[in-house]
């Protein structure tokens, strides 16, 4: 009996961890073409555009986040629009809303809720982990709803908090939420191992522990520790005014800001 429950958990794991094979296999393109195909169902666009989703508002771990930087009005990059859930009650307190999406169908809802709300977003498709927008314009950048864990590799996040930096104005704000679970690192063995397939595979070569499909749906790096996400932060010049955690482990919260610069140096 005991032999038959051991091998019982043993496929188990095996299932769990053949699950976890699809995102060694696919390379970081392959995952941000999987995440856009997720959101391009009409399903979902259904889903994140509907009025109960967008006059929800702000949840408290977002209100929470923009009192930090004590600011509220100004121009303000909106990244993962999506319904305008955030957007629109942003542009009611007195910012200038530019929204970014590469779901062209969430942009022009949000556009069209909006305008029923009484406010104007400006929208552009494209994709956030290649954000191209003038430098020093903004004096408030956001980022949806987990979103920064939704950008596959180190590298490629990097990339997107320099493009952030870039776009914000001297002493601006970058507000985001990620995935946070120091449970989701396995064992040194394991992670070995699924390198090794990757390499195999000629697929995800920047593999790192907490990479997920959540749910089976879309891609996440759940960040283990947040040592590791302030370095990915402190390699871009913006500086950590805030991180605040939540359990059970979800998503949680930061707040950064460009350096203002000082004109005596």
């Amino acid at each position: 009996m005991h032999l038959r429950i051991k091998f019982a958990k043993f496929i188990m794991k095996l299932g769990s961890f053949i699950q976890t094979t699809a995102v060694l296999v696919m390379r970081p393109d392959d995952l941000v073409e999987f995440n856009r195909r997720y959101y391009s169902r009409p399903e979902e666009i259904q889903d994140w555009c509907n009025v109960r989703r967008v006059r929800s508002g702000l949840r408290d771990l977002e209100q929470s986040l923009l009192k930090k930087t004590g600011i509220s009005s100004g121009k303000l990059l909106m990244l993962g629009l999506g319904g305008g859930r955030e957007a629109i009650p942003l542009a009611k307190m007195g910012f200038e809303v530019t929204g970014v999406d590469y779901i062209p169908e969430m942009v022009e809802q949000a556009q069209t809720n909006a305008r029923q709300n009484g406010v104007r977003i400006f929208g552009l498709v494209q994709d956030i982990s290649r954000l191209d927008v003038p430098a020093g314009t903004f004096d408030m950048a956001w980022l949806s709803a987990g979103m920064y864990s939704c950008v596959p590799t180190r590298r490629r996040r990097i990339f997107m908090l320099q493009r952030i930096e870039r776009a914000l104005k001297p002493g601006g704000y970058f507000i985001f939420e990620f995935l946070w679970n120091p449970k989701a690192g396995g064992s040194a063995k394991m992670f070995g191992f699924k390198k090794l397939l990757a390499w195999l595979s000629l697929g995800n070569f920047y593999y790192q522990n907490g990479d997920i499909l959540r749910f089976q749906q879309e891609f996440f790096h759940a960040f283990t520790t947040i040592e590791e996400l302030r370095a990915e932060i402190a390699e871009t010049g913006l500086k950590v005014v805030d991180i605040q955690l939540d359990e059970p482990y979800d998503f949680a919260g930061a707040v950064v800001r460009k350096p203002v610069i000082d004109a005596n140096n």
